[in-house]
């Protein structure tokens, strides 16, 4: 089956275009048609209409699932965060089709196409030169401002707060309700397993899962 997401940044701008190249895909059914209207930084798994995408998808069993997108920036503006959500399909057995870069993650058989396999390991290494540039600058600037009497580090009790912890893992919270285990989810959401035991905590201790 195929299904088609669609991101535009506000509600100002106009989706038809990527709409129109979704309807010349020989697939496309416009029930299967997920749009978000929200900004490219938000992680693709915190995006409402992509969550419900995704749990659509994985929920499907014993079928060959295609996820299409116009182009790869819908999944992310941060290329860490493409890199992220293109091995959550994989690991889940999804495949993701890009009409503007023209290729498929996995083949018709269910392997990892090699070409994409090659695409996508030349963008993890580019994603590794743009998180390293990330900490060195992070580590100069923090020299800097230390040179300069300014840094005083982390604030006391600036910690994410237990609201903002469940707010921003909505789906995590969704598959523990289904009893999956720890190592489930995070198969299925990416998150790291300290993530997941953090949720697990929390909702917990709210009475919002028994065990």
């Amino acid at each position: 089956m195929y299904f088609y997401y669609s991101r535009t940044s506000t509600v100002l701008q106009n989706s038809s275009r990527q709409i129109e190249n979704f309807k010349k895909h020989h697939g496309y059914d416009p029930k299967n048609l997920f749009m978000d209207k929200i900004q490219g930084n938000i992680p693709f798994m915190e995006r409402p209409e992509a969550i419900k995408l995704f749990d659509m998808v994985i929920s499907i069993k014993g079928e060959f699932n295609t996820v299409c997108v116009d182009s790869l920036d819908r999944l992310g503006r941060s290329l860490l965060d493409i890199l992220k959500t293109i091995q959550i399909f994989t690991d889940n057995g999804i495949n993701l089709q890009s009409i503007k870069e023209g290729f498929s993650t996995l083949l018709d058989n269910g392997k990892e196409n090699p070409m994409a396999k090659l695409v996508v390991a030349c963008m993890g290494s580019i994603g590794e030169l743009e998180r390293n540039k990330i900490k060195e600058r992070s580590a100069e600037g923090v020299a800097i401002a230390k040179a300069l009497g300014k840094y005083q580090g982390r604030k006391i009790g600036s910690i994410q707060s237990d609201e903002q912890l469940l707010e921003r893992h909505v789906t995590v919270q969704k598959k523990l309700l289904k009893n999956m285990t720890i190592r489930e989810v995070s198969k299925i959401t990416g998150c790291s397993t300290a993530t997941i035991i953090k949720v697990k905590k929390v909702m917990i201790n709210r009475k919002l899962l028994l065990f």
